[in-house]
């Protein structure tokens, strides 16, 4: 146990907290959001203050740590920043030499103080170890960090994607100029952009005006905002973007530009200027606040980045949970209804209205997916009467719950399915997703998919080996998700399988892959991993981007279910009625319920019927699936492998 004196949060008087932004000067881990001009922005236009303390050991000051409060209902929570300030980090600054265990202590001591229910925090400068020694949960989200170079504009150049440093050429050409401006005018330029874009979007806008007109007041009076206008040749204004800074970091806010502008390609143009005039002014790096295809064209790395949150009272875990299974789940409703408002603002303030290429590819819930193993979708489809006679036969669904709950489905979307089985799966998503390709080895099983799938007119059918390299081209297009469930521990060749799914992925495609990690004869699968190196390495050959490796249970509640609902009866059938085998299935046409399939169609509807009432019992408990991400350790297990390309 140490001898030093503990650290003490002490509020500031009126008087220091005038004198704040001269306080945290000299300070390590300072940031643009601890100055007044953001947290006096942020209390104009969120209506809530932020509370300043001086992180004190005896006489000595080793720092400074602002934060918000607000109320929940019963909970009082403490955000430095809070979630809806649409600020990307923020925390405690230190003078040099400051412990950053000691501080969480002090904080720990307020919580208890002042009975706070929750703490979050988001800084670059407290270390994981020491946040997770402390108790906090990392929520994870991406973001794309593009270096700067002042004096080299050259390096950054090299650094964009060639479609990029095209965009930009053609804007040149096209006589396209850039503004700093200082017109407070600029804030209705920009709204109305932005208001067009999200029409034509069909969706309703994030945030008021009053924002984007209280960030233009309160940070361009100082000298913390860049405020960009692109013209053409003939001096209309085609793109607008709000740019944050601080003499390190530029960040992007919000941009927006008009539809009948985007051949000029002004917003490349746009972000490359924002960056050449950060650089001129010595900073070094430009945050995007986010990730998407748009952000990758400019040169940066796609980082991960964690928002840590601390439960002091179980009843806000329980809360929390709660409002986000409600909020999942309106989000759901929402999402596949036209012209509707998105049910969440922005993370970090800003829309990333920036994207030419049609609506939002929605892979932030993907990404949020990957990295934090408590969150999940809750998007199965809804359960229809004539599902219990249209539906093709299957022997219980639950593999397709995990499908349900960590790969999101759009209206918009085209999906290929890797060993699509029974088609009870295909049968289900095809309402959620426009086009849906099956592409199963067996002959017999494709034919058998085309009779007992007739009707639906979004499905392709492909016979073809997953592990032939000319399974691409055959494709003819790239879809936007592909998922493969117990199929891949099945394949000969995973190299050139995770190939091909990639291949077939545009970019930003997410791909889900379940199997049993485990040596024969305990499966009768061919391959498995003995480490996780051997399987990254197949990922990053395949050209994934990023990808997450999780072990997979049911959930005790669920197990519950499976034990006496099915696993119990089976196994006394299996007693009564033996019968004998060439051992487990390398393919569907070979299964018992493939062979059987025309004496058991007659019952269909009675299987389905008592598989119905055992799902929606499975499902009672919240999500079926419980994940956790893995490290090295993956032999022996039940993987589920989530990748965006």
């Amino acid at each position: 146990m140490s001898d030093r004196m503990p650290y003490r949060l002490v509020p500031l008087s009126l008087e220091e907290e005038t004198r704040w932004d001269d306080a945290i000067a000299p300070c390590e881990g300072r940031e643009v959001f601890h100055r007044r001009a953001w947290l006096d922005y942020l209390a104009a236009s969120r209506g809530v203050g932020a509370r300043f303390w001086a992180i004190r050991q005896e006489a000595d000051t080793l720092g400074y740590f602002c934060a918000g409060q607000l109320t929940k209902g019963p909970f009082r929570v403490l955000g430095s920043p809070l979630t809806g300030w649409g600020t990307n980090v923020m925390g405690p600054v230190f003078a040099p030499g400051a412990d950053h265990a000691d501080f969480l202590r002090a904080l720990d001591a307020l919580a208890r103080r002042e009975r706070l229910a929750t703490v979050e925090l988001e800084s670059r400068l407290l270390s994981e170890r020491a946040l997770e020694e402390a108790g906090f949960e990392p929520v994870a989200a991406w973001t794309y960090l593009v270096p700067l170079d002042p004096g080299d504009p050259d390096a950054m150049w090299r650094r964009l994607h060639p479609t990029c440093r095209n965009r930009i050429r053609k804007a040149e050409r096209a006589g396209l100029r850039v503004e700093d401006s200082e017109d407070p005018a600029f804030v209705e330029e920009y709204y109305e952009q932005y208001a067009a874009l999200m029409r034509g979007k069909g969706l309703l806008t994030h945030y008021p005006l009053e924002y984007p007109k209280l960030l233009f007041a309160h940070l361009k009076k100082a000298s913390a905002l860049l405020a960009l206008r692109v013209r053409d040749a003939a001096g209309r204004v085609l793109a607008t973007g709000l740019f944050p800074h601080d003499d390190r970091t530029l960040y992007f806010w919000g941009a927006a530009s008009w539809p009948d502008s985007l051949d000029a390609c002004p917003n490349d143009y746009l972000h490359w200027c924002a960056m050449r005039l950060a650089a001129d002014r010595g900073l070094s790096l430009y945050n995007m606040s986010g990730h998407g295809r748009f952000k990758k064209k400019f040169g940066g790395t796609l980082t991960l980045v964690k928002r840590w949150q601390k439960y002091h009272w179980r009843s806000a875990r329980w809360a929390r949970n709660g409002y986000h299974w409600w909020f999942q789940a309106r989000s759901s409703w929402l999402r596949y209804r036209p012209r509707t408002a998105e049910p969440a603002e922005h993370a970090r303030g800003g829309a990333s209205a920036d994207d030419e290429h049609g609506p939002p590819r929605r892979s932030d819930d993907f990404i949020e997916i990957m990295r934090n193993p408590g969150r999940s979708l809750s998007q199965r489809p809804r359960f229809r009467l004539s599902d219990l006679w249209r539906a093709p036969l299957h022997h219980f669904p639950i593999r397709d719950e995990l499908l349900y709950q960590c790969l999101p489905l759009r209206p918009d979307m085209e999906v290929l399915e890797v060993g699509p089985g029974s088609g009870f799966t295909a049968f289900h998503v095809a309402r959620r997703v426009d086009r849906l390709t099956l592409l199963d080895v067996a002959p017999g099983n494709v034919a058998h998919l085309k009779t007992v799938l007739t009707g639906l007119s979004n499905l392709r059918f492909m016979c073809a080996d997953i592990c032939d390299p000319r399974v691409p081209d055959a494709l003819g297009t790239q879809v936007d998700a592909v998922y493969a469930l117990e199929v891949f521990e099945l394949l000969p060749d995973p190299e050139t399988a995770l190939a091909n799914m990639a291949r077939a992925l545009r970019q930003g495609g997410q791909l889900l892959l379940q199997f049993p990690n485990y040596p024969p004869p305990k499966t009768p699968g061919v391959t498995y991993f003995s480490t996780r190196a051997e399987l990254d390495r197949l990922m990053r050959r395949a050209g994934f981007e990023v990808w997450t490796i999780h072990s997979l249970r049911l959930r005790r509640y669920p197990q519950l279910v499976v034990d006496w609902g099915l696993e119990r009866p089976l196994r006394l059938y299996r007693r009564v009625n033996p019968r004998g085998g060439r051992g487990e299935p390398l393919v569907y046409d070979d299964t018992w319920a493939f062979q059987h399939r025309h004496r058991l169609e007659p019952y269909k509807y009675v299987i389905h019927a008592a598989w119905a009432p055992l799902m929606g019992a499975m499902r009672l408990g919240g999500g079926c699936f419980a994940r956790n991400l893995l490290g090295d350790d993956i032999l022996n297990r039940n993987l589920l492998v989530l990748a965006r390309r």
